[in-house]
Parts: structure tokens; sequence; C-alpha cells
């Protein structure tokens, strides 16, 4: 792809920040030193008392811009040496061309790749005003005083402590800076990740992080409800290394190890905690199992399995807004001139682990060193083998898909989410790269959109074994508790799925009034209404009532959206609702759920032991469901849309239906 600029600004490499700002030389002993290798002082040594004795030295200050210029402070005090006309060497006003505004002003150029720095001008320096790249400037003969002169640099203690060394060609001269201004790195942040999914206890007020950098709190770090079973965080930790565990509501339950497991801290003690090394760089920690050192055994199935990017046009696109390809599209041709990047597959398996096969050939950009762009062997990190195995997570609450690993992706491997890689400096490769994930045709499609920042990129994939999805099975359910009329030869279904047959789909008499039957629907929109004796008797509405076809006309039916299997509600004869008539009574129930409405937890409370507890919308879908509940507890509905749901709560002797109603 070729991308045309109409506005071009050259950044010199000096403007690549490190090196920008005021510095002095630091007040401590071996602040200069020389010796006959790079970093020896054995030949001479500042000591800590030339901090004061030469304290006129040690205030001079050089300064960096953000434009390449360069300048040298020195007061009108600066150290002389004899070669410059001071005998003995002592404090003294400085000697031109040395004295920071002869020949100003000065320029610099600074390459971080290979730690060059050159400050370019007559008498331009750092250090001592006699120490060049091709010797000791002396008084025996007029000084020959180069142009320019090179240090090599190197940065530690957050770029705040900059070392410059000198090879003069008899030796070596070092010179330590410290920063005037101090910079304050702020703390990587650090993501932490569990999936519960295999966590057989309950969870009440949340999931939390507790560790060495949170003095093991209990709550100081909850994590967020993910969906599928994944929880996390994300939180500012120093650098260094860290001990944590995962825990259920505060310190309820904690996790525990053996000791043998791969992510424990190293040192072996009693503790059994998990362990990381944090560096000066944000990281995604892996979303392991509770109580594991490896992901949880399934993730959402709907990924999982083979994947090639589809042979058609479009599969890769690029442009401002998500979706779109204006900026550059490929075409069918493509298919063709790029096989080496059509043939390539991405797998993602149950356990969490992701393959990236290219089988030794992919396509090549000029960032990766092919010009002009084709097909070659895979480049490092982006190869599939180095870094891995690699992993990923996928939510499919949210669509999002992160691949986990340097250099792990699908699609084009310069596409991350803060920008695309190039060539102008080595490409700093992210650990982890998320997309946003649409899938289509039963699962067969995956649409991957990544912003990355100047746009979108937008990446087709098909599954290269197609899957076949059967129709979902629908339970449809009636209560015909307050039905007055006769039933001779039974309760039917009747839709627009079997053409409003009157006897096709007959439901079973379960006793106590209710009547089931399972039919196999194709995906998309129904409408049907409840019927006796092949029509004798059916179902009439007003046509205001919740459950019914959405577009007003004037055959008022029930109305359901097939999508996956679904268990409808046990509506009354003639009604939206349940039949609630002695329900409670019949069960000597007492029940309470609060508050209402509800926006993020429901607390219910009972005198009844509950085996189930069922959320379902007014056509009867499943929403959510939870066994084995108890008397009490909590249910998480923050996930759910405004408007009115049903609560099914199911013990030994029926079922209780509650109205709950989403703010």
């Amino acid at each position: 792809m070729k991308k045309v600029l109409l506005s071009i600004l050259f950044i010199p490499s000096c403007l690549f920040g490190q090196i920008e700002g005021m510095w002095k030389l630091s007040p401590t002993a071996g602040a200069f030193a020389v010796g006959p290798a790079q970093g020896d002082g054995s030949w001479y040594t500042s000591s800590a008392l030339d901090v004061t004795t030469r304290a006129c030295f040690f205030d001079d200050s050089i300064s960096f811009g953000a434009a390449g210029d360069f300048t040298h402070y020195m007061d009108g005090n600066t150290w002389l040496e004899a070669w410059q006309g001071s005998g003995p060497d002592g404090c003294g006003v400085p000697v031109a061309p040395h004295d920071g505004t002869t020949n100003a002003p000065f320029t610099y150029s600074y390459n971080s790749a290979t730690g060059e720095l050159t400050v370019n001008g007559i008498g331009a320096h750092i250090g001592l005003a006699k120490v060049t790249n091709a010797g000791e400037l002396s008084s025996a003969t007029p000084p020959p005083v180069p142009s320019s002169i090179t240090y090599l640099i190197s940065f530690s203690n957050n770029d705040n402590t900059m070392t410059a060394d000198i090879n003069f060609g008899g030796g070596w001269w070092r010179f330590v800076y410290q920063r005037t201004n101090a910079i304050t790195i702020p703390d990587p942040n650090v993501t932490f990740r569990v999936n519960m999914s295999d966590y057989a206890g309950v969870i009440n007020t949340g999931v939390y992080v507790n560790g060495t950098f949170n003095s093991w709190c209990g709550t100081c770090n909850p994590l967020t409800d993910m969906g599928n079973g994944l929880w996390e965080a994300t939180l500012p930790i120093p650098a260094g290394s860290i001990e944590f565990l995962y825990t259920v509501d505060g310190w309820a339950v904690a996790e525990s190890f053996t000791g043998t497991e791969s992510c424990l801290d190293p040192i072996p003690d009693a503790n059994n905690n998990r362990y990381a090394e944090i560096s000066g760089t944000d990281v995604i920690l892996p979303a392991y199992c509770w109580e594991s050192c490896s992901p949880c055994v399934t993730i959402d199935p709907q990924l999982v399995g083979t994947w090639k990017l589809k042979e058609a046009a479009g599969s890769l696109a690029v442009g401002p807004n998500q979706g779109s390809g204006s900026w550059w599209s490929n075409s069918v041709a493509d298919v063709t001139t790029r096989a080496c990047l059509f043939d390539d597959s991405v797998r993602f398996e149950a356990n969490g682990s992701m393959t990236h096969y290219m089988d030794g050939n992919t396509w090549l950009e000029g960032w990766q060193g092919m010009t002009p762009e084709g097909c070659g062997s895979p480049v490092a990190p982006h190869d599939g083998t180095t870094n891995s195995p690699y992993t990923y997570n996928y939510s499919n609450a949210t669509g999002e898909l992160t691949t986990i690993g340097i250099g792990a992706h699908i699609g084009l491997p310069k596409v991350t989410n803060s920008g695309e890689l190039s060539a102008a400096s080595p490409p700093p490769v992210p650990s982890s790269v998320t997309y946003l994930i649409t899938l289509a045709d039963n699962d067969n499609t995956m649409i991957a959109d990544i912003n990355f920042g100047g746009g979108w990129w937008r990446f087709v994939y098909e599954k290269t074994n197609i899957v076949v999805a059967p129709d979902p099975i629908i339970t449809f359910k009636v209560d015909m508790s307050e039905y007055t009329g006769t039933i001779n030869t039974g309760v039917f279904v009747s839709g627009s799925f079997n053409n409003w047959c009157g006897n096709c789909d007959p439901l079973t008499d379960n006793g106590n009034g209710s009547w089931s039957g399972q039919i196999q629907l194709p995906v998309g929109n129904h409408e049907y209404l409840f019927t006796v004796d092949d029509w004798t008797d059916f179902e009439s509405f007003t046509g205001t009532e919740s459950c019914l076809d959405p577009v007003a006309d004037e055959f008022n039916n029930r109305y359901l959206v097939a999508s996956v299997d679904a268990n409808l509600m046990n509506v009354c004869w003639n009604s939206c609702d349940p039949c609630i008539l002695g329900l409670e009574e019949e069960n000597n129930a007492n029940i309470s759920i609060y508050p209402v409405p509800a926006s993020d937890i429901l607390h219910f409370e009972s005198n009844i032991l509950f085996k189930s507890i069922e959320i379902t919308a007014v056509n009867g879908e499943s929403i959510l469901k939870n066994n084995s509940v108890g008397q009490n507890g909590d249910i998480n509905v923050s996930k759910l849309s405004s408007g009115a749901y049903f609560i099914l709560f199911e013990d030994e002797k029926g079922q209780i239906y509650k109205r709950l109603i989403m703010k």
C-alpha cells in the first residue's frame, strides 16, 4: 500500500527525546575520570573534594534544545588549565573559543540507536575543553580546535543521568552529568487477569488481586467482571519483582498452590505466590485459570478453530472510519499476487493458545526490509515462532480479541493499537494487540477491526472447516390453569413457522395446567399463538401486550426471535405474564427482591431454599440462570438493558415468578 503525504517534515534524530534539557556535572566523586580503557579511571578520577575546589566547573551547564540547538553556560567563570594560559590550574574567565559564546550558536545531533552525540561549532564541547577525538589540546602549539566533537552517550536513572565517554587516542575520558530538572517516569501499567470459569464457589462482592504491591490488602484492588469468566484490572506497579494471588470476596477465599507450578515465586518458601518481573513498560499478564498457571480448558467456542484470510476483494482494507476501505482495499487480483499472505493461517485453541502458521513464506513490506513489497521469509518477531507460544483472550460480550506475545498478530504485522510500525526506528513491537471482532455466517466469517490511531484497518477471515449450525430448539410453554373452556384433543402452538397449522405441533400436558413442547425453528423472527382443539379456540390480544409482534397490524400474534436454543417462559393463556395465582401460597413462600427498579446488584431473600434462579425476557427468552443459589444472595444484573424482565425462582415444589424492572 502506498500513502501520499502532501506535507513532509524532516525531524532530525536529535529530537527523539532522552538528551533534551539542561545538564550539569554530577556533584559526586568520579564525575570526570580518565584511563586506558572506556570506563577505566585508573589514571585520574575526580574526588568529592573537587566538587568544592572546582565549583566554577561543576556549576557550568549544557543545554540540548528540541530544535537541535546546543548551549554551554559558564556564568563568567570556569576551570582553566595551563594550556589555556592559567598556571597553576584554577578558576578564571572562560578563554575563547571555549567560552560558550565565540562561534555560537552551536548545534548538536544525537543518534539514540548508536549512542553518538556530536556537538558542532569551533569551541563547542562538554566535559573538559581540551579533550577531542584526535587528542588533548596543549599549549605546545596553537591548539587545532576541531569544528565538532563526538561522544558516546549512555543513560541511566530513568534518563536522569548521562554518561559521556570519548576516546582521545591515548586513552578514554568519562564525564558524568545529571539532569537539572529530574524526570519522573510513571510506573508501568500492569493488567492482572484471571479466568474464574472453573471456580466452583460463590462470588459475592467480587474477585481481587492481592500482593506485595498493596501490602496484601484484601479489598484494595477489585477486578472487573469482563464476562465469560474473565476478571481483570489495570494498576500502576513500580518496576521490579512482585508476588501476588487472586482472592474472592476480599480474603474469604484465596488461591492455593502446591509450590511446583511454573508461575510461582522462584524462591522456595511456604507462601507459594504468583510471581512476575515488571520492567519499565506496560504489560498484560496472561489470563490464567483460578489456582492454575495455564489458561482455562475452554474459552468461547465461537473463535476456536483455524482461520485464513477470505479469498475475496476487501479482505484487507484501511480507511478513516471503522469498516471504511476508502484509503486502500485489496482487489481480487491481490488474492493471487499476495498468495503467500492469503495462505497463512491462525489457529485459536480451546485452552487459550494461539498459533500463526506462515509456511516459511509471507507478505513483507518496506519496513521489514523488503523493497519492493513482496513474498519472502517471515521476519522476526512476526514470524510465528519467535516469542511463541502465543496466547489469546476473547470476550464474546465485548467482541475484543487480544493476541498476547511480542509479534503475535492477525492481519498485517505492522498494525498495532498505537500506530503502524515503520522502518524510521527499530519498531516498538507491543506485547499484545487487541482487535474488535464481529462473527457472521454461523460464526464461519470473522471480521477483525483495529483502530491504529490514524484510522481503521479491517481484516476478513473465514474458517477453514465450515461449521453448519443446527436450527435452534425452542421450548414453548403455556399455563392453562385459568382457561375456562373445555380441552378435548389438546393444546397446540400454531405460527408462521408451520403455516398456522392447527394440529401440526401439539403440546404435552405436564399436569397442574402446564403444557409444553419443543420445535426446531430456523433462525429469524416468528409469530405464533396457542390454540385449543385444532383452532376450535385460540388466543386473542388487544394489541398493547408486550410479547406481541412489534409491527402494528390487525393480527396481534405472539412474537419471538430465534437465534439460539431457548426455553420460553411458562405464560398464561391470553397473557404475556405467568399465571401467578396461588404459586407463592402453594409453596408457602415469602420472597422479597430489592432494589426495584434495579441497576447493578439485585438482592433476594426468602424462607425457601431455591435450587435455581432464572431471569427471562418478557418473550420468555432465558437471559441468565444460576443453579444452587440457596435462600438469599445477590444477582449481578448490571449487563441487562433497561426494561421489564421476569425472575423465575424454582424449588422442589414448583416455580415462582417475580417481575423485575431495570433502570
